[in-house]
């Protein structure tokens, strides 16, 4: 039976998946650049939605007082 190859801990980029070493939740700085901009492109996004139900919101009690 073959022996099989030990592979050393390691961890996994949280952005591209890649394995690394380092106790990092990313592999570069690239890597944890690109994930800060997602995640303030999400926050963005969120944040137009809260805005346009508020707006939606507004415009129905008006609408629904002026009946």
């Amino acid at each position: 039976m073959a022996e099989t190859e030990r592979i050393p801990q390691h961890r996994h980029c949280s952005t591209c998946g890649n394995a690394h070493l380092n106790d990092e939740l990313f592999c570069s700085d690239a890597c944890k650049e690109k994930k800060k901009a997602e995640l303030k492109k999400k926050k963005r996004q969120l944040m137009i939605i809260q805005l346009a139900a508020m707006a939606m919101l507004v415009v129905a009690v008006i609408l629904g007082m002026s009946s």
